[in-house]
């Protein structure tokens, strides 16, 4: 009978070296199929997204039709899921760009330096390049907690209205030393405290005097002239200067040819009546934009001289040219009231 011989180490570890190729083989198939996603990472499961903040623990097992995923999220904590039929993993930015500043100022004072990195107060960061402000690059923000995100929205905030006030407060200084300078047109009212004439300072391309016009009592001289312009004109003499025959008011070709139809102005519904633009009677919601298309502001009971026959506007308004003083514009027929028939 012949005698056993003796195993060698190699022949005994064998099937352990056998079986490490096998769990090594597996691993990898199943790295393959399940790759690590680091996080941040964006998880959609059956239709349902959500942030990962830790990389997601991911995968099925051997005898399931179903996935199951495991992390954490911004507020640390875990999410499990389970019995996912789709399961879908994409990987997230670890950077993002920081917000950019709409109107930026260097922090320093000092003229912008090429290549160099700005930081305000309200999170915006940019950075000069060839002349250029371009996107400063942070850590993507999307795994912040709620706490943590809260605050530094709070933050940006007050730094962004602090800024607005002080950009506010120089814009008003500039305007009060330019007003020093050059005064605002005033607003002329008689001496019992009626407004004569009120200046609209867009009109007149003075848009920072909104708001800041100053009041003065008109003199003898300028309230004499309110006066005649609200006034019934003398037909009669105008008659006689210019040779009509008709004793009361000039013939309709004599007033149409030499400018004599004066009408009042009725405010039937508001307290002033405006003089506009011709676009103001244009068709769309702002036809006068970027001017608001205001000329002047009439009171009832003043009196306007008619420069033009009755024309109908864009937006099938009656309107007619009319003369107020020195201003010029269209005016509504329906504010009109004419002192003796066209």
């Amino acid at each position: 009978m012949p005698e056993p011989t003796k195993a060698t180490w190699w022949v005994k570890a064998t099937p352990y070296f056998l079986g490490a190729c096998l769990w090594l083989m597996l691993s990898h198939l199943y790295s393959c199929a399940f790759p690590d996603h680091p996080a941040p990472a964006a998880i959609e499961a059956d239709g349902k997204t959500y942030v990962a903040c830790s990389t997601p623990d991911t995968g099925r097992g051997w005898f399931h039709s179903t996935y199951y995923a495991d992390f954490k999220d911004n507020n640390g904590q875990t999410i499990s899921l389970r019995g996912v039929e789709k399961l879908t993993i994409t990987n997230l930015p670890q950077q993002m760009d920081a917000p950019m500043p709409s109107n930026p100022v260097a922090v320093d004072g000092k003229t912008y330096r090429e290549g160099e990195e700005y930081s305000w107060a309200d999170g915006t960061k940019a950075r000069v390049e060839n002349g250029k402000w371009t996107p400063v690059k942070i850590k993507n923000n999307v795994c912040e907690s709620d706490d943590d995100r809260g605050k530094r929205e709070a933050r940006e905030s007050a730094a962004r209205e602090a800024e607005q006030k002080r950009l506010a407060a120089e814009f008003e200084t500039q305007q009060a030393a330019l007003r020093a300078k050059n005064p605002c047109p005033a607003i002329l009212t008689s001496a019992a405290g009626e407004i004569l004439e009120k200046p609209l300072p867009e009109a007149i391309g003075r848009p920072e005097c909104v708001g800041h016009l100053p009041t003065r009592v008109a003199t003898p001289e300028e309230q004499a002239r309110w006066a005649s312009w609200r006034k019934k004109p003398d037909y009669a003499a105008l008659a006689k200067q210019f040779g009509a025959t008709n004793s009361t008011t000039p013939p309709a070709a004599e007033r149409s040819a030499r400018g004599f139809h004066w009408a009042t102005v009725v405010n039937a519904y508001a307290s002033q009546t405006e003089i506009y633009k011709r676009c103001h009677f244009n068709v769309g919601v702002l036809p006068c934009f970027p001017d608001d298309g205001e000329i002047a502001s009439l009171h009832e009971g003043d009196r306007v001289q008619v420069v033009s026959a009755k024309s109908r506007s864009a937006s099938g308004t009656e309107i007619y040219e009319v003369k107020f003083q020195s201003w010029v514009g269209w005016m509504d027929a329906a504010a009109l009231t004419f002192d003796s028939p066209k």
